[in-house]
């Protein structure tokens, strides 16, 4: 098995799933559920999840499947897709086109493969870890910006202070040029095609994870744990330029 078969067999999938989803993006009868942590799903993540599973039984019968909707499936399989069907649905049912669709693929635990698709910009980034592209165009994280100059992207700047400490991501974000909340999976986007600096968020779920580990080390960027651990096996995320990731470190952890 080769990165190019991942990679064709996610873009093919990709461009049928997006068509579920941009059916109801901006669908005003669109209904929304609160699941038991109180995040919003909609029939669109359901959907899009089962039409991911499908695929992957009928292609790779004997891999395992892990989503965000459903129970995951042949477990102790060697070779686990990791899937988030839209990854910010607040930010799907709210008409702002920054939600994607994840897809993993981890083998003994660590993720190898990793498939973003934006369905309402038309862009699609995947990776293998060594090499990271956008639509078959390779991209490079930045790698020479100061930290002054720095752009600073989270999902939700009130969740640092929830989850981490709050007080050392105000000194983070005093150091750097500014802060945006361009969140979700399109901040680590924005970081592996060399638009921002540095991506962080405060807590987050496998299906969050998986697919954004390959992308960000093929993009040349920096990817951890909020401790500076192994993001595989965490439950948030620092990344940034690999020139500034340290630095980004000491001061998160500065008073923890």
């Amino acid at each position: 098995m080769q990165f190019d078969e991942f990679d064709e067999f996610t873009r093919k999938l990709s461009s049928e799933t997006q068509k579920t989803i941009l059916s109801l993006y901006e669908n005003p009868d669109l209904e929304i559920e609160l699941k038991g942590d109180e995040t919003p799903v909609t029939f669109a993540d359901k959907e899009t999840e089962r039409q991911i599973r499908e695929a992957i039984q009928v292609v790779f019968p004997d891999h395992g499947i892990k989503g965000e909707e459903y129970d995951d499936v042949n477990p102790h399989s060697a070779f686990t897709w990791v899937i988030d069907p839209i990854d910010g649905t607040k930010t799907f049912t709210s008409g702002c086109p920054l939600f994607g669709t994840m897809i993993a693929l981890m083998q003994d635990g660590e993720p190898v493969f990793g498939s973003i698709n934006f369905p309402a910009l038309g862009k699609r980034i995947s990776s293998n870890s060594q090499t990271t592209a956008v639509n078959g165009s390779i991209v490079k994280a930045s790698s020479n910006r100061r930290l002054e100059d720095a752009i600073l992207l989270t999902t939700d700047q009130a969740d640092v202070a929830r989850h981490q400490n709050g007080e050392a991501f105000e000194k983070l974000v005093s150091a750097t040029r500014f802060t945006r909340t361009w969140g979700d999976c399109y901040g680590y986007y924005l970081l592996a095609t060399g638009n921002a600096d540095i991506m962080l968020d405060p807590e987050m779920s496998p299906w969050d994870i998986m697919a954004l580990v390959p992308i960000i080390r093929g993009s040349g960027a920096t990817i951890t744990d909020w401790k500076g651990g192994n993001p595989a096996t965490g439950d948030s995320i620092v990344a940034a330029s690999s020139n500034l990731h340290g630095r980004v470190l000491e001061i998160l952890k500065a008073g923890a």
